[in-house]
């Protein structure tokens, strides 16, 4: 259905999204395994932004399209059911037109809670827009693009904006990873006060307690 220029393939990876960076216009295919089915998947990508997705079942010949789809490969993602990652370069506004039905929007409302770090992470690095954090008496909200944080500002708890909101929201790691909730899908019209210097350092902190988890199971 969808077709492109090869690229190549990527096997040794520790997110498949990353792959997409450095992509302005194409795709990305995966394949795996689902009980007795055999399934393909395809995540459309201009300027490095998921546009699209399609996921067909090469047994059965059954598709879903759209968020159906990208939430399909999500799921194969998180549970370590992809192996690989093949690059296509492709005419993305010719795909999008000819299967309209293929769009996504992925900054429709996902909620997901700080204790499930994979999916949490997973959002982070593929939202564009506005994120409520929630927990307990405290909420910020943070604007977030492709797992860079751009602005930050506390709603519920204290006053704090910037930098000052993102460090306060870092101190709270501890209780966020725990009884956290993340919803994405939040309006956030920011302004120069709200914007933060280290933009990685959410991401980059969730992942670092997420290698901690898993070494911590090692053992």
């Amino acid at each position: 259905m969808i077709h492109g220029r090869y690229i190549g393939v990527i096997t040794d990876f520790d997110d498949p999204l990353a792959v997409r960076e450095g992509v302005r216009q194409g795709y990305l295919k995966v394949a795996w395994k689902d009980g007795s089915s055999l399934k393909t998947g395809y995540i459309i990508i201009k300027d490095e932004k998921i546009v699209g997705s399609l996921v067909e079942n090469v047994i059965g010949g059954s598709k879903v399209a759209g968020n159906e789809a990208f939430g399909e490969i999500m799921r194969a993602i998180k549970d370590k059911l992809v192996k690989a990652v093949e690059v296509y370069e492709a005419d993305v506004e010719e795909i999008l037109g000819s299967y309209p039905e293929t769009r996504v929007d992925i900054n429709e409302l996902q909620r997901v809670t700080g204790n499930d770090l994979g999916s949490l992470l997973m959002l982070l690095k593929t939202h564009h827009g506005g994120m409520r954090i929630q927990n307990g008496s405290k909420e910020w909200v943070i604007y977030v693009e492709n797992g860079l944080v751009k602005a930050a500002k506390a709603i519920k708890g204290s006053t704090r904006r910037g930098d000052s909101a993102l460090r306060e929201i870092l101190r709270e790691m501890g209780h966020l990873i725990k009884d956290g909730v993340y919803i994405a899908g939040e309006t956030f019209e920011f302004s120069p006060n709200d914007t933060v210097s280290r933009g990685d350092v959410f991401v980059e902190g969730l992942e670092l307690l997420k290698e901690k988890r898993q070494l911590e199971k090692g053992f």
